[in-house]
Parts: structure tokens; sequence; C-alpha cells
């Protein structure tokens, strides 16, 4: 039978520095990342730079998308003030998209947890909301890096010209053709280093935090996966 780990202790560490020195742990450190589940207010440290990672990245891509927006082909039935006055509606959106970034993540880690905290409740696994916000403002860190990755890549590529070269290929996707069917595409393109990197680590810090074995941190976790999954898809359906 799996051990399970003895309970964890609270963090006794409770300041901002402490925070983030042990934010690292939720890359490497199962063990240690679990202590910081239980602290109080660990989460402000981790969603600070995932805010300021998510800023920096739009930032970046903002000049790419116009570039793409301005040379992309007219929409049928549509005339050229019409486009632009569309075209200049979404940039005002990721502008303010960008600058509310800390806002929107807090929003969007909410929404994990509480799928995440609901999951658990069904499972008879004793986790309050606030541990488990801190649980998924930490694994985000590693869906930040994703972010930057992205970046690199699309940085290296020199002009950008296509709404699909906006994404680029972190996952399966990249054994895929351009011509693939998007939906395909999305749901291919979730099974990345990161995303397994954010499982794997969403697991291990789950069942030492928890005191629950390995199996039952995936069971619980799975939600999250095929929301994210779900939402890739259909996302991908209303591309052009």
């Amino acid at each position: 039978m799996e051990a399970i780990a003895p309970e964890l202790p609270a963090d006794s560490e409770e300041n901002f520095a402490s925070h983030l020195a042990g934010m690292g742990s939720f890359l490497i450190d199962p063990a240690g990342a679990a202590r910081r589940v239980y602290s109080k207010w660990f989460w402000i440290a981790p969603l600070i730079l995932f805010s300021v990672i998510s800023i920096a990245a739009s930032f970046v891509l903002m000049p790419m998308a116009r570039h793409v927006m301005e040379i992309a082909p007219l929409p049928p039935n549509t005339s050229p003030e019409q486009y632009q006055k569309g075209m200049n509606v979404g940039l005002t959106i990721m502008r303010i998209s960008m600058y509310f970034a800390p806002v929107v993540a807090a929003l969007i880690f909410a929404i994990q947890t509480a799928v995440l905290f609901g999951a658990s409740a069904a499972m008879s696994i004793k986790a309050s909301f606030r541990q488990l916000f801190n649980l998924v403002t930490g694994c985000s860190l590693i869906q930040a890096l994703a972010a930057i990755a992205g970046i690199v890549v699309l940085k290296g590529k020199g002009e950008v010209s296509t709404q699909a070269e906006l994404r680029p290929a972190l996952g399966l996707d990249i054994f895929l053709p351009e011509t693939a069917n998007k939906v395909l595409t999305a749901i291919v393109g979730y099974f990345s280093v990161f995303e397994i990197w954010w499982t794997i680590m969403m697991v291990l810090i789950f069942s030492v935090a928890f005191r629950v074995t390995k199996g039952k941190a995936l069971a619980a976790i799975l939600p999250l996966v095929f929301l994210s999954i779900a939402l890739r898809a259909l996302g991908a359906m209303f591309q052009r």
C-alpha cells in the first residue's frame, strides 16, 4: 500500500520575502510546496509574479497581433471601415486585459480552485478553499514559464503573419500539419512539457499536503485537466 505523508504544520514564516523564496518549491519540491499550501497569504506572491509575466508577455505580443490583423484578408461582407473598427475593439480589449491582469488571473485561479474544492469535497478530502487557492496559484508559475517559452519561440520566428502563428506549438501539436482540424490541434496541443509538469506537481503537492495517495490526488486534479482541454477546444471552434 502506498504510504501516506504525515500531517504538515502550518508555515511559520508568514512574510512576503519568505513566500517569494518559497515559490521555487512549486517547480521541483513537493514537500516544501506542501508547507506553503498551509500559509495564510502565500497566494499573493505567485499571483503578483504571474501577473507581471502575463503583462510583459501581452506587451510583447500586442504589436504582433496588430500586424496580423492589419495584413489579414477582409472577412466576407465586411467593409474596410468595419474591419478597422473591429480591430480597434480587439486591441482595446487586449490592452484592458493586460492592465487588469491581476484581477483576471485571480478570477481564473478562483474558478480553478472552486472546481478543485468541489472535487475534493466529493472525495471527502479535507482541504480548505484557501489551501487549494495557494496550491493553484503556486503551480501557476509553471504555466507562466510556458508563456515565456511561447514568447521566446515567437520572437525567434521573426515576422508573424497568421493567427495560428501567434499560438506557437509547445505540445504534441508540433507534429500536426497547419491544415489539421483546429479543435484537434487545440486538444493535442494541451499535452506539452509544461502542462505535464504542472499536472505532476499538482498531484504530488496535493498528495503530500492533504495526506492522500497519489491516485486519489490525481482523481481530484483530473476535473481541472478536463476543464482546460474543454476550454481549449471551445476556443478553437471560434477561431477564424
